[in-house]
């Protein structure tokens, strides 16, 4: 298991709060949570760049171009996620031939934000189905096996037609109305809704396995304006 996934339990559920609670602003909140730190441990240095470059990652540049440079970064310091606090958005459409670039997917009702189906996908196929409980499910929805129902170890290809099947019927159509993806798998290519996004997150352990930085990007007027790099004692 690499480092991102090592950090992955880590850093899931507090981010994915704190997105949530950025997408609240947006008047879609799915979790009243209001954690915000990705990363616990005592706190070891900060510092705040606003001209110049961190490990190539340059003020001034776009999200797309400042992506090429994290994907660069992702190789040399085993990384494979990057959490991108991107809105909320409905109809699965907006996700066709991008479902295998996130390792999250979380559908659920803008009307019923407690209830939701959250998915992990892995190599392009779906590794896992959690409910609100927590409970992983071996497919969704439940009961009969149709064409249309989703199973552990589908491929995202053929995941995505089935969701814009899914999506059709009145049964789980709100499902679709308050879509999520934050975890961006770094080895996929751009994908053109981060641009939307005003915050990304990238953890990584340092060599030692001692420390765990967190390099906060945050973007305005659809450049890099600010990194800050928070490092802390590994939990």
């Amino acid at each position: 298991m690499d480092q991102s996934n090592k950090l992955f339990s880590i850093i899931w559920r507090p981010l994915l709060a704190c997105c949530l609670l950025f997408a609240s602003c947006q008047k879609e909140d799915l979790q009243p949570e209001t954690i915000i730190d990705p990363v616990e441990g005592r706190v070891l240095a900060a510092d705040t760049l606003r001209s110049g470059s961190l490990l190539g990652m340059q003020i001034g540049e776009n999200h797309e171009a400042v992506y090429e440079k994290i994907r660069q970064i992702g190789i040399e310091k085993n990384i494979d996620i990057l959490w991108v606090t991107n809105p909320q958005f409905s109809g699965i459409e907006v996700l066709k031939g991008k479902l295998g670039y996130y390792s999250d997917l979380r559908l659920s009702s803008q009307w019923v934000p407690s209830d939701y189906i959250l998915f992990q996908i892995e190599n392009d196929r779906i590794k896992a189905i959690y409910n609100p409980e927590g409970r992983q499910l071996p497919k969704w929805p439940a009961g009969r096996q149709y064409r249309y129902t989703i199973n552990v170890g589908d491929p995202a290809s053929q995941v995505y037609n089935k969701m814009l099947e899914l999506q059709s019927m009145k049964k789980y159509k709100d499902y679709f109305t308050a879509i999520s993806a934050f975890a961006k798998l770094i080895s996929k290519p751009y994908d053109s809704r981060m641009s939307a996004s005003s915050e990304w997150y990238l953890n990584y352990r340092q060599p030692d396995q001692k420390n765990i930085t967190r390099n906060t990007l945050l973007f305005k007027e659809g450049v890099l304006k600010e990194i800050r790099t928070l490092v802390q004692a590994a939990p």
